[in-house]
């Protein structure tokens, strides 16, 4: 099984609680971004269905909105993150990917009316060269996991590159700068917000 195979295995068991007998009740909820309106819909088996998390919050006010033309969403869930980012980035090529096959289902939904998205169901990341990567990671899968995905990650980033990641001060999030300073030109905590921090690591 690969990294993103096991990750799905253990990520939905423990996390999402995903599974196939698992009801669906969907629901819409709305987030305010930048003078814009977002509205999506949400349900039971996906990460934060009944608001847009703090994290995926904070990295999105720490993200410096440059022309960026190639965006990787990874672990998108319902699509916040994918969604807003096309919203602002109307230029770009936006693909997410997640393992939960509701989340993808609910990521296509909402970005229905935006072109130039797509949405995977996939256990690794999808083939291409990315100038953006995004990501809240999925922390109760375990660091060999998470870091063998921050791996991969950066193999699909091109020159010049940025990938923001948002961690909990209280799952580590130091151990993960120290990781990602081996394979990465710059890493640095960008902000902090009620024990979340936000890194950006930079590839040239």
């Amino acid at each position: 099984m690969n990294v993103l195979g096991f990750l799905s295995v253990k990520f939905m068991s423990h996390y999402y609680q995903f599974d196939k007998q698992l009801k669906s009740q969907e629901k819409q909820i709305t987030y305010q971004f930048n003078n814009h309106t977002f509205s999506f819909i949400t349900d039971h088996g996906v990460f934060s269905m009944e608001h847009v998390d703090h994290g995926s919050d904070v990295l999105l006010h720490t993200i410096d909105y440059e022309d960026y033309k190639h965006v990787l969403d990874v672990g998108s869930g319902y699509g916040v993150l994918g969604c807003v980012l096309k919203t602002l980035h109307p230029n770009a090529n936006v693909t997410m990917f997640d393992v939960n096959p509701r989340a993808v289902a609910l990521s296509k939904k909402n970005t229905a009316h935006l072109e130039d998205v797509v949405v995977i169901e996939s256990d690794f990341v999808p083939e291409g060269l990315y100038d953006l990567v995004v990501m809240n990671p999925p922390i109760r899968a375990g660091k060999k996991i998470i870091f063998d995905l921050y791996t991969q990650i950066y193999q699909h980033m091109t020159s010049k590159s940025a990938f923001y990641i948002v961690i909990s001060k209280r799952h580590g999030a130091p151990s993960h700068q120290a990781f990602l300073k081996t394979m990465f030109d710059v890493v640095d905590r960008v902000k902090k917000s009620k024990g979340y921090d936000v890194y950006k690591a930079i590839k040239y």
